[in-house]
């Protein structure tokens, strides 16, 4: 018996110090490089501008500190009042001397700036062994939610979407579209030749008026248009807006060229694609009798069963190839919803741009009478038709050019390398079994200029020279964010289809703290007043109880780790409630002990008595709480889950401490002298 007693010591003991080293984690690997603060926050009593001067604001305050600090890396403002500035420093007299040379060269320019917090404030271990493994103060190593740290929750709506293009014979243009305002020509230079009108545009409708009619006739076909606008493209064109009654977009019209009309609507099936088609070209042909117009290029995407995991596949691979984005959450709800949630991320303007980016990237050849016009910046907005020396947009271009090879033959292994004048460019390589596909196509081609494409716009259009192999860059002339940008979003692979930011919300740190100590605070009282109910109302089986308890606060942390769980304010709530929940079943045990006490029986003879009669009650109870926790969270939402995650673990990890470690407690009590007594259970002598 005593060899037995033994055993169940050191389990207990072993149990509690490895889920107190799993769960708080003071020993872990030692830190690699430098673990010195070099980020620092400061925030500005005054706005410096608007959301879209930041970009400018950062380029004149990093100007500034870079001729003042003399370790400066960047500075970044990360609203209009807080700016962010890093540092070289790799040693605390260095970090300290930065922080003072960037106060004095602020403070004059911004009177009244602060310094805040830092925004990741570097842990360092009180002792390290050599360079592998260090000791730190001991803290809960559980992954914290949205609501509890702070961050972003985007909400991700997959949109269907088929785009028409309806064209006619060059010579026979359908609209009139008027020319765009040249740019004044520099001295020494030739003006930029004006755009032809064609020869009956008095007769055709203007762009504007052919956008609208084209609306009403998608309309009365089933479109739920209820508004017209006109908008101005990413491209500096204009298009005409359809919006049904709560302002959604439900179709668009361009007219590209006076021979090219390009329309997208949200068609949902086939069927809806097909009578839209019919519907704008039957227009078109009534509207211009004796013209051919026809059906140019047509391309559709729906809304499947499996889209939203395609999407949600393509985000998580995005985000987790960016490094300052850690243990995001990322859930589908339904077929076209993807919610994304970004705990602790510092830019989250940056990376809703970077989820909302399609990324089709296209090697689209370009008709042999198209050029691109020579200038310094590398626009590619407008280009030239090398017979006629008339102006065409970019759009007219790419309207009547082939795209062979797309980003989905493309390996993943796209990277910012340094090109020629030490530019940044982005290299990328074919797939293998399409490296001799495209040698083939532009040993075909050579002396066509082929244009690299990305979400429609042309990022560089070179001429073939000769047999391309299967690997080459993208320049652009890229900052270092577009470039790492471009080559994270060429290796995640597109969106298979569009999205709109149905909800981008951001919860603040500060909220997130207040939540995690007033919560602390209530763990806390709720866990006293358990302990101290035990104890007065069971005694000495009380005070065993309140020991398996604190091995089960213990376990359960451990265990939370290990799930990989994510802790968020409905998780606390569960794991407060869950005190109450792991003692309810000694309760049962020690009420049945009393009773057979009460009948005469010897403790030991209770003991086994009270643990075999009470199990049946607990089980049935705490399996009717594990299902309630499996439908929540399968049904539930990401708070939800976390608080049906830690509720069903807790249940788990209750009945082994309250169940089996009590027992352990309970009978070594009942072998010893003092177990022999019944005012020990809190039952009185027998008279």
């Amino acid at each position: 018996m005593q060899g037995r007693f033994k055993l169940w010591i050191a389990s207990i003991v072993g149990l509690l110090l490895l889920g107190f080293l799993i769960g708080f984690g003071p020993i872990r690997p030692a830190p690699k490089g430098f673990t010195v603060q070099n980020q620092f926050r400061y925030s500005l009593p005054q706005p410096v501008g608007q959301e879209k001067d930041l970009e400018s604001a950062n380029g004149q305050i990093g100007a500034e500190l870079r001729a003042k600090v003399s370790d400066f890396k960047s500075a970044k403002f990360i609203t209009p009042t807080l700016l962010e500035v890093s540092t070289f420093a790799t040693t605390e007299q260095m970090a300290t001397t930065d922080q003072q040379q960037i106060l004095q060269a602020l403070q004059p320019k911004y009177a009244g700036i602060k310094q805040e917090a830092a925004p990741e404030p570097v842990e360092r271990p009180i002792t390290q062994w050599g360079d592998w493994l260090a000791i730190y103060p001991p803290k809960p190593q559980i992954r914290l939610g949205l609501d509890l740290q702070g961050g972003a929750q985007v909400v991700l709506l997959a949109r269907p979407e088929t785009t028409l293009n309806f064209i006619s014979p060059e010579d026979k243009p359908i609209v009139a579209i008027t020319a765009p305002e040249q740019p004044a020509a520099v001295a020494g230079e030739k003006p930029a030749a004006p755009v032809a009108p064609a020869a009956s545009a008095a007769k055709l409708p203007t762009s504007e008026d052919l956008s609208k009619r084209i609306l009403a006739s998608l309309q009365q076909v089933g479109q739920p248009i209820k508004s017209m606008e006109l908008e101005t493209s990413s491209t500096g064109r204009q298009l005409m807006v359809g919006r049904d009654s709560l302002l959604q977009t439900v179709a668009t019209v361009q007219c590209v060229s006076p021979n090219r009309i390009e329309v997208k609507t949200r068609a949902k099936v086939q069927a809806e694609a097909d009578r839209d088609e019919n519907a704008v070209l039957r227009y078109l042909q009534d509207a211009n009798p004796g013209v051919d117009v026809k059906l140019g290029s047509k391309r559709s995407v729906f809304i499947e069963k499996n889209t939203a995991d395609k999407v949600r596949n393509v985000v998580e691979r995005r985000l987790y190839a960016m490094s300052d984005i850690r243990e995001p959450v990322i859930q589908t709800q339904g077929d076209d919803r993807v919610i994304v949630e970004l705990p602790g991320v510092k830019d989250p303007k940056r990376v809703v741009d970077i989820l909302g980016t399609t990324a089709l990237l296209e090697f689209m050849l370009i008709p042999e009478k198209y050029e691109p016009q020579k200038t310094e910046s590398d626009d590619y907005s407008t280009w030239t038709n090398k017979y006629s020396r008339e102006d065409v947009p970019w759009e007219q271009v790419r309207a009547e050019s082939e795209a062979p090879f797309t980003g989905a033959d493309l390996k993943s292994n796209a990277q910012v390398t340094s090109g020629q004048g030490m530019e940044l460019v982005v290299s990328f390589e074919l797939l293998n079994e399409k490296k001799d596909d495209f040698r083939k196509f532009s040993g075909k081609n050579v002396g066509r200029y082929m244009a690299i494409v990305l979400d429609g716009k042309a990022q560089m259009a070179p001429v073939i020279q000769s047999e391309i192999p299967g690997n080459g860059i993208i320049s652009g002339k890229f900052t270092p964010d577009d470039a790492a940008k471009l080559a994270l979003l060429l290796n995640a692979g597109a969106l298979p289809v569009p999205l709109e930011i149905a909800e981008n919300r951001t919860v603040s740190a500060t909220l997130g703290a207040d939540s995690i100590r007033q919560s602390l605070l209530a763990g806390l009282i709720g866990l006293a007043l358990v302990i101290a109910f035990m104890v007065l109302a069971y005694r000495v089986p009380g005070v065993l109880a309140d020991i398996a308890l604190l091995l089960y606060l213990v376990m359960l942390l451990a265990v939370l780790k290990m799930a990989n769980a994510t802790l968020t304010l409905p998780g606390i709530a569960a794991f407060i409630m869950s005190l109450g929940m792991a003692v309810d079943a000694n309760i049962l045990i020690f009420e049945r002990l009393k009773e057979e006490l009460y009948s005469g029986k010897t403790p030991r003879a209770a003991v086994v008595a009270g643990f075999d009669r009470a199990w049946t009650a607990i089980l049935d109870a705490n399996v009717t709480t594990l299902i309630g926790a499996a439908v929540l969270y399968f049904l539930g939402t990401s708070s939800v889950k976390s608080f049906a995650v830690t509720l069903f673990l807790g249940v788990i990890v209750h009945l082994f401490t309250a169940v089996t470690v009590s027992r352990w407690l309970v009978t070594m009590l009942a072998h010893t002298r003092l177990g022999q007594k019944l005012s020990v259970y809190g039952v009185p002598k027998p008279e």
